[in-house]
């Protein structure tokens, strides 16, 4: 009887080879359609870029194009706003389906019978690492693409505009177009150096998590114009990797602010608690209800699954408190121990 158990197993990860053959060749035909995807929407944000320009121009200048120009950018956001939606709905389905290979995948490593240094838990660990990193580079190249390159976008067609006011003489019209495109390059110029200090607040390793925070909220109220209030004790410093998990908590949850709640006033606070810290983000904004967006989404927003994700990393306790009309909590538990701090 024993003897038909490899037999077994080895029908049992033949199968299991196969259908991960199958969902590994619907992933890459599913990576090829959201490559397609991007091409598209690049290409509908271009147009409505040249439109939106066009539009403006024909309309300053009392041109008779200048409607059905404004008819051509309302249909281009249409579009946009469709392209964006079967993004991100493509990409849900492939992320969901990138974990389902991995939980196979680890379930065909273990009827193999391999060696401990092949054990499944270590292979899914460092896959998860993987995707971790390669769907940051994702959400890195869509903020490039969303702030610097809109803005150098912005000013080629600028520079086009005002080689053509050279031409015709248009000095007045001239200086105006190239005031405009030095106050759009300031300000592009501000966000990108606020890009990339948000990759690595060197503050943080230098003075600690209090003071990284600090200045974040500094540069975040002067971005957003809104008011974000900091409350703590005096804390030790914490392990780097756990203080890391800690700011980008702090980060990602004042951005959710800024998404879904422009405008709310936000309470920052950490303390220590019965060898606990307790971390508290709080904003009087409109709120929401969890069980109304698991509902029509089936799932948590990327940025509470992100938080909560970064939060179990470090042995924490992440919990989100809301109510339509009565704002958001975010509360991150931390219990600490000798090994937590650096002396």
């Amino acid at each position: 009887m024993s003897d038909d158990t490899p037999d077994l197993l080895e029908a049992a990860h033949q199968i299991v080879v196969e259908q991960l053959t199958r969902l590994r060749n619907l992933a890459r035909q599913g990576e090829q359609q959201r490559e397609q995807q991007t091409v598209e929407l690049r290409r509908i944000e271009r147009l409505l870029d040249e439109t939106t320009m066009q539009q403006r121009f024909a309309t300053e200048r009392k041109l008779p194009v200048a409607a059905t120009l404004a008819k051509r950018e309302q249909e281009l956001r249409r579009q946009q706003e469709a392209a964006l939606h079967a993004s991100q709905h493509l990409q849900r389905a492939l992320k969901e389906l990138d974990q389902l290979i991995r939980q196979i995948d680890m379930s065909s490593t273990a009827l193999e019978g391999e060696s401990e240094s092949a054990d499944p838990w270590v292979l899914a660990l460092r896959s998860q690492v993987i995707k971790g990193r390669e769907e940051e580079r994702v959400r890195l190249a869509r903020e490039v693409h969303d702030s610097p390159a809109q803005v150098l976008a912005n000013t080629l067609m600028g520079l086009e505009r005002c080689r053509t006011l050279l031409q015709h003489q248009d000095l007045e019209r001239l200086g105006m177009m190239l005031d405009r495109l030095r106050d759009a390059t300031q300000e592009g110029l501000h966000e990108v150096r606020h890009f990339i200090a948000d990759l690595r607040p060197g503050r943080l390793e230098e003075q600690g998590l209090i003071v990284a925070i600090q200045e974040y909220i500094r540069r975040y109220t002067q971005a957003y114009n809104t008011h974000v209030s900091l409350e703590h004790d005096t804390l030790p410093r914490l392990g780097l990797e756990t203080e890391i998990v800690l700011y980008r908590i702090v980060q990602e949850a004042l951005q959710n602010v800024h998404k879904h709640a422009r405008g709310a006033s936000v309470w920052v606070s950490l303390h220590i608690r019965q060898e606990r810290l307790l971390l508290t983000i709080r904003d009087d904004g409109p709120g929401f209800d969890p069980h109304e967006v698991l509902r029509r989404a089936g799932r948590e927003s990327w940025g509470l699954t992100s938080m909560r994700e970064r939060a179990e990393l470090i042995g924490a306790r992440f919990v989100v408190v809301a109510r339509s009309g009565q704002g958001t909590e975010v509360a991150v538990t931390l219990p600490l121990n000798a090994n937590d701090v650096r002396s």
